[in-house]
């Protein structure tokens, strides 16, 4: 190797790190760190609907958002949103976490049809949000509805229900259109990750005599751990900021019993003319969510291989 040949080697080793890693730190910079300090700066104006010049007013924004300005000790409107997103996501989440998982293990056997069953799953996490706002929308239609329909003429009725002038049950029919558009990305992930689990672990387990919730417990669990710190972070992020399904159904009606923060963040902005306050409470969202992606991560996120 001459000289030359050395030179060019030596130069490539320094060049390695920020030619692989330089593009990584650029994308980070660009997707991420850029609109996260442009949302928190733009929550320190105020923004004249009607002329659109800005004023810098600090804090004030958060202060209107958390305490209001009736000098309650907390915004009547930020306690009543954040309620009803905690239901929606929570109860969202676990409906179809547990129905995901299910799914999953079911599908991780050896049946018959078992591709064909995989496909079909995936159906309604390819269209559109938008769509299946829609289509929950017209099903749960008091009138015309099928949902109404089929529960008139079996008998369970004596008359249709108005699901969506109804606070709770039009939460209830968000949570359901919410659970069936996202079931399937909990099965697809879990899926993928039951896959990983060594049969022989199972062969071992079973010649011990364990039951079935001990070897999920002892086997499945702990290499599934991975895929459902995945599946519950993607699945709540989603959620938090969900704003097609609820504006689609529901509008955050009937009154505001169903707005969640989605909602009231595109309400603020973009209807009422706030940007300031909508990023105000965009940062909010933001920090609420690495919250809970931390305990997430506390929970899940230690591997078989580090227990």
């Amino acid at each position: 190797m001459t000289q030359t040949d050395q030179s060019i080697r030596r130069l490539l080793d320094k060049l390695f790190v920020p030619l692989t890693v330089g593009p990584t730190l650029l994308w980070i910079a660009g997707i991420i760190v850029y609109p996260t300090a442009k949302l928190f700066w733009s929550s320190l104006f105020f923004q004249n609907p009607i002329t659109g010049a800005k004023e810098f007013v600090g804090l004030r924004n958060f202060r209107r958002l958390l305490l209001g300005d009736g000098g309650a000790l907390l915004n009547p409107s930020f306690v009543s949103f954040t309620r009803n997103t905690l239901i929606y996501v929570g109860f969202s989440v676990t409906i179809s976490f547990l129905l995901g998982l299910g799914i999953a293990i079911l599908l991780n056997k050896d049946l018959k049809g078992r591709g064909w069953l995989r496909t079909a799953v995936i159906v309604p996490w390819v269209l559109p949000y938008v769509m299946s706002g829609l289509m929950w929308r017209w099903m749960f239609q008091t009138q015309y509805g099928a949902i109404n329909g089929v529960l008139v003429q079996s008998g369970l009725l004596g008359d249709k229900i108005a699901f969506l002038s109804d606070g709770t049950l039009a939460m209830m029919a968000l949570i359901i259109a919410d659970v069936w558009v996202f079931t399937p990305f909990i099965i697809i992930i879990l899926l993928a990750g039951l896959q990983n689990v060594p049969e022989q672990l199972y062969d071992a387990a079973e010649v011990d005599g364990a039951s079935r919730w001990s070897r999920f417990r002892n086997v499945t669990y702990p290499f599934l751990k991975p895929s459902i710190l995945v599946a519950l972070t993607i699945r709540i992020i989603f959620d938090i900021r969900a704003l097609d399904l609820v504006w689609v159904m529901t509008q955050g009606g009937p009154g505001k019993e169903t707005e969640v923060w989605a909602s009231w963040l595109y309400r603020t902005a973009q209807v009422f003319g706030k940007p300031g306050e909508g990023a105000a409470l965009g940062v909010v969202m933001l920090a609420i969510t690495f919250g809970i992606v931390a305990v997430l991560y506390k929970i899940f996120g230690e591997t078989p291989y580090e227990s």
